[in-house]
């Protein structure tokens, strides 16, 4: 009955509810014992309830003991007739109760064969215990010693010695079960667990992953092998798990290398392939999956990796290297173009003082243009030059207000205003003084050819938390948004004779100070450029 109730389901590998199982079955056995010999006539009254108690309370402990031996006493004076309840201080269950309690602790810390020797000591006492009060009490009634009895005595004690080692096998494969059934629950939930932290890392990682058994069939496949092959229709993971790698080609359009991974099912190694796929460039790399111990080809994995970005990236970084090395190229040669020019410019000066005055306006054109020239040089290296740029604490303010005159004289010149809004609270900065003056004049300069004779340009200064901002704004007719988003770019202009190089210039000194700029313009309403600089540099 007990090896029947422990497993069940409910019940399967709960060692902790072995001990009051077993104390129950334990004092079922023997008042079943007992009510067994009190059924039978008197010359039959030998039972085994001995053997169910003692063994029931070295497995179940103190306090289940107590309790047994409770419901024992108990249970004589539901068996016994009033008239024979005075042999029950001679009951030799009641001796033996004290002495298994003491063996308790041993019994729990001992293997099986020190078990054994400990039921056949207390078995061993409850017979020498059985035969003295057989002796004592034939002696105090002064009756012949029956011998046949003493033999059935010492037989009886036999059969009960082999019951005992009987159930205590028979207990000790019930617990080595029960402990073998819990130890499997505890793997099973370890396996089940790590097999959920494996699924969870496999559909977490940018690769593709599908691995395959031995005869082809799918074992596993995260949610971006699927998407890196598009596969057709609206299909899980999960749908696909034992389903052979041909019905994925056939079914749902996956075009995984096929020949590599049967080449890898065959134990060879492969090496990786580049695949173009519906725009995209995939690393296939396909490895086999051997048993540790037998060396044998149990399936095979295979991983995808998208490297599309990282091609395009490589393209871009080989293009910008080819467009540096140019840029390094020109910039040394614009540097030597110089030279002549100036030779030339001084020619052409002493050829002007020289000539006749009809001439003068010739020498003055080529001379713009040779100054021009020499302008566009100019910003073409400050733009391609990285340089390091060498600062001193500085204001803002009187940057611009070094600035002023020149700033009112080109606006004279084209009939606009200057409005100057300067901040209280702007603090001092660690500035490149030059540097910062050019790209004053390239802001005002743009903003003025801009409103096209009329209208105001405003400087304005001003903190913004931790930050300082120069604001240019002029009141001409606005940039559109296609034209907007491009004004950075190196040569793009929209003026008959721009360069396309002055507000790169500026995007590149503005870096250079480790701040930025930023373009609004509303069409039809002006445009504004606004400047910031870190408050904290300085």
């Amino acid at each position: 009955m007990l090896q029947i109730w422990t497993m069940k389901p409910k019940l399967s590998g709960l060692l902790s509810n072995f001990r009051i199982l077993f104390a129950f079955f334990c004092m079922v056995a023997y008042l079943l014992s007992m009510a067994f010999t009190y059924c039978t006539p008197d010359d039959f009254y030998y039972d085994f309830r001995v053997v169910p108690l003692l063994i029931g309370i070295l497995y179940t402990g103190f306090r289940s003991s107590i309790a047994m031996a409770a419901v024992y006493i108990g249970a004589h004076f539901l068996f016994f007739d009033h008239e024979m309840l005075w042999n029950l201080p001679s009951d030799v269950g009641l001796y033996l109760i004290p002495i298994a309690m003491y063996f308790i602790p041993q019994f729990r810390v001992g293997d099986a064969s020190k078990r054994v020797r400990i039921v056949t000591y207390i078995v061993v006492v409850g017979m020498i215990l059985s035969y003295v009060d057989y002796i004592v009490s034939v002696r105090s009634m002064m009756v012949q010693l029956d011998f046949s009895k003493v033999l059935f005595e010492v037989l009886f004690s036999g059969i009960c010695m082999l019951t005992a080692y009987l159930l205590l096998f028979f207990i000790e494969s019930i617990l080595e079960k029960m402990s073998l059934q819990e130890q499997l629950h505890q793997v099973s939930g370890q396996y089940h667990q790590e097999a959920q932290k494996m699924k969870q890392l496999i559909d977490a990682t940018p690769l593709g992953v599908m691995s395959v058994d031995k005869m082809g069939n799918v074992t596993a496949i995260n949610d971006m092998m699927l998407r890196l092959f598009q596969v057709q229709g609206q299909v899980r993971s999960e749908d696909l798990i034992g389903k052979p790698f041909n019905y994925l080609r056939k079914h749902y359009g996956m075009e995984y290398p096929d020949i590599q991974l049967a080449r890898s099912l065959q134990g060879e190694k492969t090496n990786a392939e580049v695949l173009q796929y519906n725009e995209k460039i995939l690393i296939s790399t396909i490895s086999s999956i051997r048993n540790p111990k037998t060396d044998e080809v149990v399936g095979a994995v295979g991983m995808a990796h998208d490297v599309t970005e990282l091609q395009m990236l490589r393209t871009e970084i080989g293009n910008l290297e080819r467009l540096s090395l140019v840029g390094q190229m020109a910039a040394s040669i614009t540097h030597e173009i110089r030279n002549p020019m100036a030779v030339v410019r001084g020619f052409v000066q002493l050829m002007r003082e020289k000539s006749d005055q009809s001439l003068h306006d010739y020498y003055r054109i080529v001379l713009e243009e040779l100054d021009r020239a020499n302008m566009i040089i100019n910003d073409f290296l400050s733009l391609a030059q990285n340089r390091i740029v060498e600062t001193e604490e500085s204001h803002l303010h009187d940057i611009v207000n070094d600035l002023s005159p020149l700033l009112w004289a080109d606006a004279n010149l084209r009939g606009l205003g200057i409005e100057m809004r300067f901040a209280s609270d702007v603090p001092h900065l660690y500035l490149n003084e030059k540097e910062i003056k050019q790209l004053i004049l390239n802001l005002v300069r743009n903003g003025m050819e801009a409103m096209n004779g009329k209208g105001t340009l405003t400087i304005e200064t001003k903190r913004v938390k931790n930050a300082v901002q120069l604001i240019v704004q002029d009141t001409g007719e606005g940039i559109p948004q296609d034209t907007l988003d491009k004004m950075f770019e190196p040569f793009y202009t929209t003026k008959s004779k721009g360069t396309g190089l002055g507000l790169p210039l500026c995007l590149s000194i503005v870096e250079r100070h480790k701040g930025k700029i930023a373009v609004e313009s509303v069409k039809g309403h002006g445009t504004t450029f606004v400047v910031t600089f870190q408050a904290d540099v300085a």
